[in-house]
């Protein structure tokens, strides 16, 4: 008799104990697990960007990536309209950026503080892009709350020098550990953008949103990226991660 009552004593404190919660790390890599598992990538986008008067533009892009270890590289290259075609730019990690423009013919790496700059009129920075393949190695992150549907996370950069905010939140959907929405803070506290994920459909056994929007808040500017059929773990050579690529008016891999 007491055995059992041990036992139903046991049950029920465990019952009554809080669950572990994930830490902000454990999500990040959930979501790195999920989404952003490859080793390579090439994808064509349209980026289509708009103001509260209307359409600005649209534009189309090739991006390739390639991992070597917890290092990306990245090339990403103007397709059209022809006002813009050839423009490209190179990310060799470790903070090593290089952008082509071919009106000019001439290669320039960016400096560290232009990289908060918009890129190509959207409303991504330099910085921000590497966001769109989940690398979220530039920022430390800490759950700060969660409910049955979602965690929120606190993203904070490691170089807050070279930040152009103060701190990011994420919001990760439980039920498949896609992050939904992305909310940048500036340096000055102020909330400014806002990114969100659409779509997410499965191509081999990789998971890929269709369509992401980011809107900046104190601009009143939005940037639509729409993702034609991405292709995953191909066979990228290293030299196409070169500035004597980057000049190329077509790239083939």
């Amino acid at each position: 008799m007491l055995k059992r009552c041990g036992v139903i004593l046991l049950v029920l404190a465990l019952m009554g104990s809080p669950v572990m919660a994930m830490t902000g790390q454990e999500v990040i890599d959930r979501v790195k697990d999920e989404y952003g598992d490859f080793q390579s990538q090439a994808v064509t986008m349209v980026l289509k960007t708009a103001d509260k008067n209307g359409p600005i533009n649209e534009r189309e892009v090739l991006l390739l990536t390639k991992k070597y270890g917890e290092k990306e590289k990245s090339l990403l290259k103007f397709l059209a309209p022809t006002d813009v075609q050839g423009v490209g730019l190179l990310d060799q990690g470790d903070d090593v950026m290089y952008m082509y423009l071919p009106e000019f013919h001439k290669v320039r790496r960016i400096a560290g503080s232009a990289k908060n700059g918009s890129f190509m009129g959207t409303d991504f920075t330099y910085r921000d892009l590497s966001l769109i393949n989940y690398d979220s190695s530039d920022y430390e992150s800490e759950l700060i709350d969660e409910d049955n549907q979602v965690y929120e996370l606190e993203l904070i950069a490691k170089d807050q020098e070279e930040s152009g905010y103060e701190k990011i939140l994420m919001t990760v959907r439980k039920s498949d550990f896609f992050p939904t929405k992305l909310v940048f803070y500036n340096k000055e506290g102020k909330l400014q953008k806002e990114l969100l994920a659409f779509d997410v459909t499965q191509y081999g056994k990789y998971k890929f949103p269709k369509r992401l929007e980011m809107n900046d808040f104190l601009s009143s500017h939005r940037t639509e990226v729409l993702l034609n059929e991405p292709e995953f773990d191909l066979d990228l050579k290293d030299d196409l991660f070169t500035t004597r690529t980057l000049q190329r008016s077509r790239i083939r891999y």
